[in-house]
């Protein structure tokens, strides 16, 4: 019985302290997460400014539309150490943004499995179809929806994951 106590505790205490940080332990396998959903995200790089990170290009959601709304994947951090993933979703077109949003989906939940070990929550899926924001714990960090209007028509759906 004591046996079992302890080997809870030891178990209890190793999963409070890796419960802040990203999944991914090397930056090289955070900055490939998505590459599989076509958000490549290139080499962890040091800017001018001195923060780090990786980032895609903004990718259409269909080649084929001429609506513009587009998705991007970034991972930043410090000292060679992620910190933070970031979805962003810029919608040009709204009679179009269902797709649009659906993409984003799509990415999150896979972004989420890889970068905090579970899944987002059917909550957080309603809030990306609103456009509400939303702030979850998940898996072993947090994710946070923010919609950003540009103006009468264009507005930003961003993700982040710490």
């Amino acid at each position: 019985m004591m046996l079992r106590v302890a080997a809870g505790v030891v178990g209890v205490c190793c999963s409070l302290n890796s419960f802040a940080d990203l999944r991914p332990q090397s930056i090289e396998q955070l900055c490939t997460v998505l590459n599989d959903t076509q958000l490549r995200a290139g080499e962890w790089t040091t800017h001018k400014d001195g923060q780090e990170g990786c980032s895609s290009g903004a990718r259409l959601i269909r080649p084929d539309a001429v609506d513009g709304n587009k998705i991007s994947f970034a991972a930043e951090g410090a000292s060679g150490t992620a910190s933070r993933v970031r979805l962003v979703l810029n919608v040009m077109l709204p009679s179009d943004d269902d797709a649009a949003k659906r993409e984003l989906i799509r990415a999150t939940k896979r972004l989420s499995v890889r970068a905090l070990g579970l899944s987002i929550p059917h909550s957080f899926d309603e809030a990306i179809m609103k456009g509400a924001p939303i702030n979850l714990a998940v898996g072993s960090g947090h994710a946070t929806l923010t919609r950003t209007v540009v103006n009468k028509q264009n507005y930003v759906l961003s993700v982040v994951m710490e």
